[in-house]
């Protein structure tokens, strides 16, 4: 199978990217022959071809000659399949329709929300309207795109080309329950729409996960107010100081800087160690307690999740978007409220204390991260790239 992947990039600049650089080997492993074009280039993954094609921002029109050189490399490949990751410009999809087959990844929210995050600006809370005359009306209630202006009927527009694109693949796949209920919800064909979770590489995996009884929960992921580190350092705040957890954060962002001032005037002792390599934070997740997704947004999926599962670590979230893929309340870890600072301090305060039910959820969440393994997922992934 000759496969043509379009990507906004190559590289280890987030969770995408480091999907690309698990699946893309897996699929060559098979047999696949994969070819990637990139709006930019940092790695190339193992087994894998690459060039550089600079076609629109997704907030853009899309262009002419970023649509020739698609068409240009799906030609000169002779591919089998196509097979687009989140790719924003509705004119290279469109292009890629012309392969024999299309599939197009659905990854986070921007696809089918002009605001990328399916969250209000003005109240916070989170969006479940299909794309259209949703977004123009909540433009002007709740500042959404560019508020009521001229320009934010034209990135719906373009937003729309994009949905009909993808509308007219032979398979849209997404990672969660969540995220394909709001892809039906913009008109992509539900026979077409399919469910494979996110992969962990083999060496995410911890074969004997080590009992530890420290006070330290890790926060990983982008430091920007949709993950909800802030929300986490108030639950954290309102602990009794005695027992306070340390809270170990690994990633980056603008809102870091200002969290760790509230931490410091809250009495709560942050550590913030910055974006590390994937060995770094496994290491950090083995040392902890539990770790925490207090995201205050509709995670798509919620990647940390797994990989704390990985390691034998249970994990406390709200309960926003696709957390629910992974994360069964009371059985691999807990799920409150999205917001509900009080139930998320009291829910990681009860594990902290009791040692015998977080070691429970943590075994429990180890066997449950076997189904996240690489190889089934790859598997899955060229039946459907097949149209099996």
């Amino acid at each position: 199978m000759r496969i043509l992947v379009a990507a906004e990039r190559l590289g280890h600049a987030g969770g995408m990217e480091r999907y690309l650089d698990i699946v893309l080997p897996a699929l060559v492993a098979r047999g696949a022959t994969v070819h990637v074009l990139a709006r930019e280039i940092d790695a190339v993954p193992r087994g894998v071809t690459a060039e550089r094609v600079a076609w629109a921002d997704e907030h853009d029109a899309p262009g002419t000659t970023a649509r020739m050189e698609a068409l240009r490399a799906l030609e000169a490949f002779a591919a089998d399949v196509a097979v687009a990751h989140n790719v924003m410009d509705a004119g290279i999809i469109e292009a890629l329709r012309t392969a024999p087959r299309l599939a197009y990844h659905v990854h986070d929210h921007r696809p089918f929300c002009p605001n990328g995050d399916r969250v209000f600006p003005r109240s916070g809370r989170i969006c479940t309207q299909p794309l259209g005359r949703p977004c123009a009306v909540h433009s002007l209630t709740d500042g959404c795109a560019y508020g009521p202006r001229r320009r934010t009927l034209t990135l719906i527009r373009r937003r729309e080309r994009l949905r009909d694109a993808i509308a007219a693949a032979d398979a849209t796949i997404v990672a969660s329950r969540y995220v394909a209920e709001r892809v039906l919800q913009s008109e992509i064909p539900p026979e077409r729409i399919v469910e494979i979770p996110l992969p962990l590489p083999d060496d995410a995996y911890a074969d004997h996960p080590a009992r530890r009884s420290s006070r330290e929960i890790v926060f990983a992921g982008r430091v920007v107010p949709q993950k909800g580190l802030d929300s986490l350092v108030r639950a954290v705040a309102r602990i009794a100081p005695e027992r306070r957890p340390r809270v170990r954060v690994f990633g980056d962002g603008p809102a870091l800087a200002g969290i760790c001032a509230e931490a410091a005037r809250s009495g709560v002792h942050v550590e913030a160690h910055g974006v590390k390599p994937p060995d770094v934070v496994r290491a950090a997740i083995d040392g902890a307690a539990l770790v925490a997704l207090p995201s205050l947004w509709a995670e798509p999926f919620g990647y940390v999740g797994i990989e704390a599962f990985a390691r034998g670590r249970t994990v406390v979230a709200y309960d926003a978007g696709g957390v629910r893929t992974w994360l069964d309340d009371g059985v691999n870890g807990v799920a409150v409220r999205a917001g509900d600072e009080r139930a998320l301090g009291d829910a990681i305060d009860a594990l902290l204390r009791d040692g015998t039910r977080r070691a429970r959820l943590a075994q429990r969440a180890r066997a449950d991260a076997e189904r996240f393994r690489t190889a089934p997922v790859a598997d899955a992934l060229i039946a459907a790239y097949r149209g099996a």
